[in-house]
């Protein structure tokens, strides 16, 4: 059947985006800029925020967006991978994009690309900064796909560049030792402006790459830090004025993405009051990170907390997080160190391995193996078989990839008399 972009639904773009290049992934940035540029989209927003990072990226991009939004400002968020629909991954204030609105920014890359082969990831981005320049959004708000220095979110021309962490992920793209991974995040800085690192003790080569580029360093444990207290965090960060000491309420994201957030608007001489940070901070919810859900039956209640955490960096934080749990569900990709995960997850009575049924997702039976799990465990065809083994109260974790919590999402969906969010 011919494609007709005039009349063609979101669901057939994104077919047909499936199929224009050879690869996935194709990193490198020569292709996408050079449509870019005819698009006239590389500086989509007066303000444009470039956030990179192995763990943290959505929670960041999320509270910095929100923090935003507080002082009046329009704002655009381009993030990935969706949970649900491709429209989560474009939103401008808060609210996705529509169906209508992502066909016509579509239609404008294919209008202008030529030749150019473009993968799914560098067409939808190229279409993301389109709909925040014919929105004319105050400020974007933009997180890298894949590494950072090639990656297509790196065409544009930001004003601050973030790196949340940087942990072993990737590998096949991106390098084996913590050095190479930090210079390809870190490379997403520019000369004479800040680069703001969420990663305390950071490689050597991180602040080596900044220093290169010529961008500000600003990291944590040495210009900005976090400690979360029993009465809420304690947070210090580097201002125009020198240091500043706040005392926030605790969040529901992690609370070294607040302070990173916080000494990068401030860096910038963007960041609200004190006041309004605590309020921001306190109500900011982010879905799939540690999203929690609870279902009441007979007096009995049970509690699911959903977290996309797919590498040894972010199930590391999950487990000092929730130290315990009485079960987890566990589902992940092929090419992500199940081993590591496994042995940084919360202490767990029962663990439920499910089959992801998607390109490159593993075989619960093949999970068990790669993990190394010594103890017989429970195996599923899919998350939506093990979901029906939940009891009836405790608390369990659904994590290991983001197809692991959609799947989750859509049993909670399908059964949402019985399931509350908190």
């Amino acid at each position: 059947m011919t494609f007709a972009p005039e009349t063609a639904t979101l669901a057939q773009w994104l077919q047909r985006l499936e199929s224009l290049h050879p690869t996935e992934i194709e990193l490198g940035l020569e292709r996408v800029k050079s449509v870019g540029r005819r698009l006239n989209c590389l500086r989509p927003a007066p303000l444009v925020i470039l956030v990179g990072g192995t763990n943290g990226k959505g929670t960041t991009s999320a509270l910095l967006a929100a923090l935003l939004r507080a002082q009046g400002l329009k704002v655009g968020v381009y993030c990935s991978p969706h949970i649900h629909r491709y429209n989560e991954r474009v939103t401008v204030d808060g609210a996705e994009v529509s169906d209508e609105q992502l066909c016509a920014s579509f239609r404008a890359v294919e209008a202008v690309r030529g030749d150019t082969s473009l993968t799914y990831f560098e067409f939808g981005t190229l279409s993301a900064l389109w709909c925040f320049a014919e929105q004319n959004v105050d400020a974007c708000v933009l997180e890298i796909g894949l590494g950072g220095r090639l990656d297509a979110v790196n065409m544009v021309e930001p004003d601050v560049s973030v790196v949340t962490s940087i942990g072993l992920d990737h590998q096949a793209w991106l390098g084996n030792t913590l050095n190479e991974i930090a210079y390809e995040k870190v490379s997403i800085a520019r000369s004479g402006q800040y680069l703001i690192c969420g990663q305390p003790n950071p490689p050597e080569r991180a602040r080596a790459t900044a220093d290169a580029i010529g961008a500000r360093w600003l990291a944590r444990g040495e210009d900005f830090s976090v400690e979360s207290l029993d009465s809420g965090l304690s947070v210090r960060f580097t201002h125009n004025k020198g240091q500043v000491f706040w005392h926030l309420p605790h969040a529901q994201i992690p609370y070294h993405n607040v302070a990173t957030a916080i000494q990068t608007l401030a860096a910038i001489g963007r960041l609200p009051d004190e006041t309004t940070v605590a309020d921001v901070v306190k109500g900011l919810r982010v879905p799939g990170r540690l999203q929690t859900f609870v279902r009441e039956r007979e007096g009995r209640t049970l509690r699911l907390t959903l977290d996309v955490a797919h590498n040894e960096q972010a199930a590391e934080y999950i487990g000092r997080a929730l130290q315990q749990v009485d079960g987890i569900i566990l589902g992940m990709l092929a090419d992500k160190d199940a081993a590591a995960v496994a042995r940084v997850l919360p202490s767990a009575d029962q663990l439920l391995l499910v089959t992801l049924n998607c390109p490159r997702g593993l075989t619960a039976e093949a999970l068990a193996n790669k993990a190394g799990f010594g103890q017989p465990v429970q195996q599923f065809d899919d998350v939506a078989a093990a979901m029906q083994r939940l009891p009836d109260e405790g608390h369990w974790l659904v994590c290991g990839s983001f197809y692991t919590v959609e799947a989750a999402m859509e049993v909670i969906k399908a059964e949402s008399d019985s399931w509350n969010s908190i």
